[in-house]
This record gives C-alpha cells, sequence and structure tokens, in this order.
C-alpha cells in the first residue's frame, strides 16, 4: 500500500513557515516558539540569541567498598544565562530509581531495592531548606527534587547550592552502574545534579525511569574521592594527584603509556603480588578535575589488571589520547581492548567523522558481566562478550558516545536516535577491519529489515520516553543507524563527513534537536533532503523493493523497478542470463527523490535474462517475496 496513514498527527508532512525554505518537515509549536524567538535558526545553526546554562561543581565523598556505600557533599554554582527569571530549581536524585516506590519502566519486584539517597541537608543561597514530606518549598518525586527559590533566580545570575548526601550503591538492580562485589564498583549518576532548563521546554522535568537516558548541561567538575589504599580509581576527568596516589613503579607505567602507540600492562597480576599498588596511607584521597562535560562517573578496583597505550589525535599539536582497559584478570578479548580503543580513537579522530577526540583519555570497564555496555565522558562500563566482532564493537560503540551526546549535548530523553544511531553506525569500518567475515553493514540492514513496519515499531522522531517494549532498540539503534548507512552511500563519503563536521562544529558543548541536524545538512549538501529525513524519520512504514516487470528485447533487458514500501534505500539489480552468467547494477536511494516511487533501467545485452533481482544483503527490504522475476 502505496500510502501511509499516521496515526500521529504530528507526523503528517506539512509546510511550515517557520522551516527553511522548501523544507517539508514538521516542527512542533514550542521549537516554532524557539525558532521566532531566535534561539535556534531556519539554517540549522544556533540563532543568535541561544543560550544555555551551566554548573560548577566541587564535590567531595567516601567511598566504603565493603558495604558498597557513599557519602558525600558538594558545592554547585548554577548560571542563570537564560533571559527568564527562575522561581524554582529542578534537582535530579538519579539513584533514586533503586528506591522502594519509584516509577520504572518495567516490574522488578522488592529484592534488590534500596531506601531512597539520603539526603542530608540542603541549602540555597545560604537559606537551609526543610525536606520534610510537609515542606512547602521542596516536593520530591521518583527522581527529581523541584525546590521553590525564596529569592527567584534573575536572569545572567547565578547561585549557590549546598547539599550532602549518601546512599547505597546498588548490588542487585545495577542499571548502567553498581557494585560488581570483590570491591570492584563503577558509579554514574551518583552525585544530586541540577536538571537542564532549556529553550525548547524550560525544566526537564521528566522522571528517570531506566529504558532512556540522560540530558545533561555542560558542566564543570572538581572531584575528590577517598578510598581504602589499595584501591585503584579511574573517572571522567584528569588525575590530579596520580603520583601522590599510585605506588611509584606503577606511576611510571602509568605515565609510559600516556606516550605509547604499544599496550603497557600497568597494573598485572604480578603487581598486587609485590604489595598494595597505591600509597600505602590508610586512606587515599583521589582528585579529578573535568572542565565542560555533560556527567562524571568514575570506577574503582583492587584486582582489576589496567593496560594503557595511546594515540595522537592532533598532528599540529602532538597531542595524544590514553587509551586504557580495567578488567578481571584472564577475561577474553580484554587483554586486546587498548588496542580496540586506540584505532577507535584513531578511527573517530581522522577518519569519521575526523573530529579529534577533545578528552584526555577514553577509559573502558569490565564489569565482568556478560554484554552490554554504559557510557559515561571519559568512562565506559563494558561487559565481558564472547564473540569478537560484538566485543570489539562494544568497545567502540561506548566510546563513540564521547562524541555523541557528550560532544553534542542532544537530550537522551526525547531524541535517543541522535546518539545511539551514531554510535551504532560509526563502528562498521573498524569491526570489519579486525574481524572482515562479521559484516557489521549486513548485520545491521538484516536486523532492520526484521524489524521495521512491525505494529509496535515506531518512527525515531516519536519522543523517546514514548517508547515501550523491545521495539525501542530498533527506533533508538537499528532504524538511525542505517539512515545513516543509506545517507552516507547516497551522499558520498566526503560529503557526508563535511556535513557531519559542519553539524558538530556548529553545536559542539551545545544542545542540537532533531532539526537542527537536518537543516544543517540540507545546507551544505545544498539540497532540500526531506524527501529522504520524513520516510526514515518521522513516518510509520517499511521498505519494500519489487521487480514489477520485465522484458528481454532485440539486443537489451528492460525491467520495471518499484518502491512499494515508503522508506526509500539503495538498489541493487541482478540480471541473470541464460548462460549462467550475472550482471550487477548498483544505485543509491537518491533514485527515489522527487516523490519518484518507479523507474526503469535497460541493459544492452545481445544475451536473455533467465532472472532478475532486485535486493542484496545490504538492502533493507522487509518483503521479499516481490524481489524476483523469472521469465
Amino acid at each position: 500500500m502505496r500510502i501511509i496513514i499516521s496515526v500521529f498527527v504530528f507526523l503528517f508532512l506539512i509546510n511550515n513557515k517557520n522551516s527553511a525554505q522548501n523544507t517539508k518537515l514538521y516542527i512542533p509549536l514550542n521549537i516554532q516558539k524557539a525558532i521566532d524567538s531566535g534561539t535556534r535558526s531556519n539554517n540549522g545553526k544556533p540563532g543568535i540569541n541561544y543560550w544555555q546554562n551551566k554548573s560548577e561543581y566541587k564535590i567531595n565523598a567516601e567511598i566504603l567498598p565493603d558495604s558498597g556505600y557513599l557519602i558525600g557533599n558538594e558545592v554547585i554554582t548554577y548560571h542563570n544565562n537564560s533571559p527568564d527569571t527562575l522561581n524554582n530549581i529542578v534537582i535530579r536524585i538519579y539513584q533514586d530509581i533503586a528506591k522502594i516506590g519509584a516509577v520504572r519502566d518495567w516490574y522488578i519486584g522488592m529484592e534488590g531495592l534500596n531506601k531512597e539517597v539520603k539526603i542530608n541537608y540542603l541549602i540555597i543561597s545560604d537559606d537551609t531548606l526543610d525536606l520534610s514530606p510537609k515542606s512547602k518549598n521542596v516536593k520530591r518525586g521518583s527522581t527529581n527534587l523541584s525546590v521553590r527559590l525564596n529569592k527567584p533566580l534573575a536572569p545572567k545570575a547565578n547561585v549557590e547550592i549546598k547539599t550532602g548526601w549518601e546512599f547505597k550503591i546498588p548490588k542487585k538492580f545495577k542499571i548502567r552502574m553498581g557494585d560488581y562485589g570483590n570491591g570492584n564498583l563503577y558509579v554514574a549518576y551518583w552525585y544530586p545534579e541540577v536538571a537542564v532548563y532549556d529553550d525548547i521546554d524550560g525544566w526537564d522535568r521528566l522522571d528517570y525511569q531506566g529504558s532512556v537516558e540522560f540530558y545533561n548541561d555542560f558542566s564543570d567538575f572538581d572531584i575528590s574521592l577517598k578510598v581504602p589504599a589499595g584501591y585503584v580509581l579511574w573517572a571522567t576527568g584528569d588525575l590530579q594527584n596520580a603520583k601522590e596516589v599510585l605506588r611509584e613503579d606503577i606511576y611510571n607505567k602509568y605515565k609510559k603509556a600516556q606516550q605509547s602507540d604499544e599496550t603497557v600492562n600497568i597494573i598485572t597480576q604480578q603487581d598486587y603480588e609485590k604489595g598494595i599498588v597505591t600509597s600505602s596511607n590508610e586512606f587515599n584521597t583521589w582528585h579529578f578535575i573535568a572542565k565542560n562535560v555533560t556527567s562524571a562517573a568514575f570506577a574503582m578496583s583492587n584486582s582489576y589488571n589496567w593496560d594503557g597505550a595511546s594515540v595522537e589525535v592532533d598532528n599540529k599539536t602532538g597531542r595524544r589520547v590514553l587509551t586504557d582497559a580495567v578488567y578481571p584478570d584472564s577475561t577474553i578479548h580484554w587483554d586486546s581492548t587498548a588496542q580496540y580503543a586506540r584505532s577507535t580513537i584513531e578511527y573517530l579522530s581522522t577518519e569519521l567523522p575526523g573530529y579529534p577526540y577533545p578528552y584526555s583519555h577514553a577509559t573502558s570497564y569490565c564489569n565482568g558481566r556478560r554484554g552490554g555496555g554504559m557510557e559515561s565522558p571519559m568512562m565506559a562500563n563494558d561487559g565481558a562478550t564472547l564473540g569478537k566482532s560484538r566485543h570489539i564493537g562494544l568497545i567502540f560503540h561506548e566510546i563513540a558516545h564521547n562524541y555523541f551526546p557528550f560532544i553534542m549535548g542532544t537530550n537522551e530523553r526525547k531524541y535517543a536516535w541522535m546518539d545511539e544511531g551514531w554510535a551504532s553506525f560509526l563502528p562498521m569500518e573498524v569491526v570489519n577491519k579486525y574481524v572482515p567475515e562479521a559484516d557489521y553493514g549486513k548485520y545491521y540492514v538484516t536486523s532492520l529489515s526484521r524489524s521495521i513496519g512491525n505494529e509496535s515499531e515506531l518512527p525515531p522522531m516519536v519522543p523517546s520516553y514514548s517508547y515501550k517494549g523491545r521495539y525501542a532498540r530498533t527506533g533508538f539503534y537499528t532504524r538511525p543507524a542505517t539512515a545513516y548507512y543509506e545517507l552516507k552511500e547516497l551522499l558520498g563519503k566526503e560529503l557526508f563527513k563535511k556535513a557531519l563536521l559542519e553539524y558538530m562544529n556548529r553545536w559542539n558543548g551545545k544542545h542540537p534537536i532533531p532539526i537542527d541536524f537536518f537543516q544543517t545538512f540540507n545546507e551544505v549538501v545544498g539540497e532540500d533532503l526531506s524527501w529522504f529525513w520524513n520516510p526514515w524519520f518521522y513516518e510509520f512504514g517499511y521498505p519494500d523493493l519489487a521487480v514489477t516487470e520485465a522484458e528481454n528485447g532485440n539486443g537489451f533487458v528492460t525491467a520495471k523497478i518499484e518502491k512499494i514500501g515508503n522508506i526509500p534505500t539503495r538498489v541493487s539489480i541482478t540480471f541473470e542470463f541464460e548462460d549462467g552468467t550475472k550482471k550487477i547494477i548498483h544505485k543509491s536511494s537518491r533514485v527515489w527523490s522527487n516523490s519518484k516511487n518507479e523507474f526503469n533501467i535497460r541493459l544492452d545485452s545481445k544475451k536473455k535474462a533467465v532472472k532478475i533481482t532486485v535486493g542484496n544483503d545490504y538492502t533493507v527490504d522487509t518483503v521479499k517475496k516481490n524481489n524476483v522475476y523469472e521469465f
């Protein structure tokens, strides 16, 4: 059926007076308002009035690894760069997702749940706030704390927030972080954090419910973490006191790894056998500083191996990035991970997108569980996958998130595809380099062909928090990754890369939304690509190609190729002749631009064709029965 009927009004294709010239993309009213106010523009660039808020966090915490308890205090300086007077502030308590009574996207029972994060005090502008359930100024929800300010925060002003808190790091309900036992912990989203106030929605009041991830401002962090001697810490940011907290020989290997192309075994099991690998104080305080990042995480262990290598990411300055791996001894594939990470950083910095990795390190931490991973700036919490291609893909995927959403501060709650799609698409060449038989592109095409068009499968532009069930992975990962795969084929690698770099340069350190991405590509390419954007990102539907007519003529063969589904994809046509020979013709999805739904192809040949097939292993096509025409 050629007419795809949307059940959501916002998915209808309309001409909008606020869209770029000739662009036929739906723009919701709240985004139209932002364009009218000058914070966004019609060409994909930040508007002349664009703004975003920011915080500085000074955090001190102590971690008790035996009990998995964390006790912390922080001072936050929050800068209101908006034109609005803020009468309240929303503070995120992300780890309240593990408390009894929290709203979650799935049922888990009572086992493994904790008490809510204990807030010992909250002081805003020297006002000590009542935190009791009867408080008139503080309302605590599932994972948000909404505070009414006694003194409103004026535009261009800042406010100081002081708080102390404590909680038990989850040991059973481990979602994206947790206590993995034996003193091995990966801890993310662990401190009270000011929510995003932006030009689109104002305060982001969505509770963290588990399925969709995060949306954070770019902030500065000064973090001090106190742990018992013998525990090594890795974290977002630069370690300020490595010489004081590491044993001298370990420190020397750490410094060597920062300049080495080859892997340096910074900590081995033999190092542990020699004694404590840290300074021998009863406790050590590890000090990290990170600038202009969206969050901060840390990991710790007193038994894991630590490997490191480095790679030059900017030949103009010679700047190098440490690619290190932290893992349980003898975990399959992990002894090569520092090099897989090195190849990842090199590819991202020089090939695609070709944007030098901006941070000092990319640390991959293995939690020992099977599969899965979670990103934090400069850090990744990875599982122990068995297959080599899966392992390399996982390492690359989580490191790629340092670009999307950590350079490009996208709202993962609403637009998960804006980071997961890129992190799923970009590993292709590196995975295929190490494991050619993995055939990364074929894997994604096959996966999407199986899932797209199902009743429960939603277009990526449906806000991500609306997704429920297993088809979220299609909308967040598989469909956008395959769309980028098609877009690269359509534009050619160089133009695709040029447009992607322009998008990144425009929105580095900012909060882009989908229309900013679409319009930037349109402008760089010099073409209205709404014929591509609409079906791939906005519409319900599926790709379906067919050979509907064919003829053996006198010295030629013709075939009619129809696009029966609404989603445009590349076309591969295979002519098979009576003598057993074949001729294959490839075309990009551009053949479907300008609302075309069919085209005729003629092949000059004195031989008679016996069969014509449309599609191959790299063509997304949900209906295979109409792909073959036999004479």
